[in-house]
């Protein structure tokens, strides 16, 4: 079962398509965005424990990410061409909803394979090209690298809200990714146009034709506007991650590497296990199938989507996530987090609060 369910991660595209010959533009944003969160009553919490995976098991799993970038280039090319054989449909809004839905997923995706090494990688930056956010590669290495620091939003401030870190976030990204573009360039003793980030742009460029051919002006501001929704929404889940657990609130911000962390199965699959955030950054290279929550971990008080809700009012995302990041300070272990049909955790549901 647990195996199966990562099969989910194709289920945003399919839909996409689904909607399309349907009429029916909505259907991939809907499913995910309003009825995935309510999935916890059903399937539950991810284990604490490891999954021991037989080999052939773990070997599938491991072509997974390759698979779905095969599957997103096809689903994309039935998509346009449908786009240019019969228009947007009769809900153009819905639809770019629903696309921006899927070109979200294709980054969490790519996000997997950018941390694996050769052409695993170069295949990662081109999904992540195509899905609108082409250094995604560069800017997320760096990432990596520059742990808790707020200064140079990596980790969002403690007193600052989405919108603010999203705008910072903006301008730091586009600096890491040209940095680290020309780095590995000169590592390479080649020009700074070979250094890795010319694939992501080269991927965004043809789907930026693609969707000219299929629908003119039209299809060229309906991705426009996917880029746009693809690049806040990268940069609202890295606050959702990391916000409280910089260098402003957290004396070893930078050696702990904290993160939030959520265990929503669902989620979970979706995602292939990014939101168990705090593993990923010990141990980046570990293939998602086998990342396990991490004992003393800050836990989310609810799932990403009612969060990344919550944080666009800022005095309700701090309503709900301080007393969650007082808790943990107070006793890591002491878990608490949303099961069952509780989706959220309220203030009350802290100690101490």
């Amino acid at each position: 079962m647990q195996a199966f369910g990562y099969l989910f991660v194709f289920m945003p595209f399919a839909l996409l398509v689904i909607g399309q010959f349907l009429d029916q533009q909505w259907l991939a944003f809907f499913v995910v965005f309003g009825v995935g969160p309510l999935s916890r009553f059903l399937l539950g919490n991810t284990s604490e424990r490891p999954t021991l995976w037989s080999e052939r098991v773990a070997s599938i799993l491991d072509l997974l990410p390759v698979v779905y970038a095969v599957f997103a280039a096809a689903a994309l090319t039935v998509s346009i061409t449908v786009i240019q054989r019969y228009g947007v449909g009769s809900q153009p809004l819905l639809f770019g909803a629903s696309l921006w839905t899927c070109c979200f997923f294709a980054v969490v995706v790519a996000h997997e394979l950018i941390h694996q090494r050769g052409w695993r990688r170069r295949l990662g930056a081109f999904l992540a090209g195509a899905a609108g956010y082409p250094w995604l590669a560069q800017e997320h290495l760096m990432h990596h690298s520059v742990s808790g620091n707020v200064e140079l939003a990596e980790w969002p401030r403690l007193n600052e809200s989405v919108w603010q870190f999203a705008a910072r976030r903006t301008q730091r990204v586009v600096r890491s990714a040209l940095q680290y573009n020309a780095m590995q360039a000169a590592r390479r003793n080649k020009h700074v146009v070979l250094g890795g980030l010319g694939d992501g742009i080269m991927a965004t460029v043809l789907m930026a034709a693609a969707f000219c051919w299929a629908a003119g002006s039209v299809g060229i501001l309906l991705y426009a506007a996917v880029i746009a929704g693809v690049h806040f929404g990268v940069q609202a889940v890295t606050y959702l991650q990391h916000w409280g657990l910089g260098e402003d609130s957290i004396a070893d911000a930078d050696a702990g590497q904290y993160a939030w962390e959520d265990r929503c199965r669902f989620q979970g699959w979706l995602m292939l296990n990014m939101a168990l955030h705090q593993t990923h950054h010990r141990d980046s290279r570990l293939p998602f199938y086998r990342v396990v929550p991490r004992a003393g971990s800050p836990r989310l008080p609810a799932g990403y989507v009612i969060l990344l809700m919550a944080s666009f009012f800022p005095p309700l995302w701090r309503w709900l996530m301080l007393p969650a990041l007082n808790a943990w300070k107070v006793d890591p272990l002491r878990q608490v987090e949303p099961q069952g049909w509780r989706l959220v955790c309220l203030p009350r549901h802290f100690p101490g609060a």
